[in-house]
């Protein structure tokens, strides 16, 4: 016997799409897009000049070129590629002078943020030790992305812990998914950082926000003056 099929009334109503659903797919869809051709580049796969084509890319990743075009929008903010009209969209040599800019931009921010907290719970140091666990779990030198996403939420939590949506917000429009990429590839790992980064949250535990700042600052010096080593700045 076959079963009854079911009627309009007891079967649940089809949600009609909206404008929205079509934003959020496309985001999604956009940024491993992003993410892929972020490495391309960092890598060499995509050296300097290579003309990015819309249809070609949307072809590779199977998508239509809407996500194809936010992405490359995206990097050329970021200053990975430039667009010309009638021209296309090239990649651009890694600007390093605009990297340690942003680093720069990020010690004033995160000591800032510090300095700015009220006070830190049990909760929030809760938080960060858990990323610290996080960090550990992940070797750098062969689990490198899941490393680094806890290395950077670390920094977000650190941020987001002063209460001041600025901080954050300007915090994060560094993309610091991508500079951070991108400074890794250009220096290497450098080893020491999460013993730093547990002495930080020790002196956040204690209330000492200038150890807290202190240690912080140090973190991105180090970056700083590791990249200068390696890539003296230009007189």
């Amino acid at each position: 016997m076959s079963a009854p099929k079911s009627s309009p009334e007891s079967s649940p109503p089809e949600r009609p799409a909206i404008a929205g659903d079509v934003k959020v797919h496309r985001t999604c869809m956009r940024d491993p897009v992003r993410d892929t051709i972020v490495s391309r580049i960092i890598d060499g796969v995509y050296p300097p000049g290579t003309h990015l084509k819309e249809l070609a890319l949307a072809r590779e990743f199977n998508v239509s070129q809407a996500p194809i075009r936010e992405a490359l929008r995206e990097l050329e903010m970021l200053g990975l590629v430039e667009s010309e009209r009638y021209r296309g969209t090239r990649v651009r040599s890694i600007d390093l002078a605009e990297l340690r800019e942003a680093y720069e931009l990020r010690l004033l921010l995160e000591d800032a943020a510090v300095r700015a907290s009220a006070h830190w719970t049990d909760q929030d140091i809760a938080l960060l030790q858990s990323e610290l666990s996080a960090m550990r779990a992940a070797d750098p030198k062969t689990a490198f992305d899941q490393h680094m996403q806890a290395v950077l939420r670390f920094h977000r939590h650190v941020v987001a812990l002063s209460g001041n949506r600025l901080f954050l917000k300007a915090w994060e429009s560094l993309a610091w998914g991508v500079r951070a990429r991108i400074m890794a590839k250009q220096i290497g790992y450098v080893p020491g950082f999460v013993e730093m980064r547990s002495d930080i949250v020790e002196a956040m535990q204690q209330g000492d926000r200038e150890r807290a700042a202190r240690l912080l600052r140090r973190i991105t010096e180090r970056l700083l003056e590791r990249l200068n080593e390696i890539h003296p700045p230009a007189s």
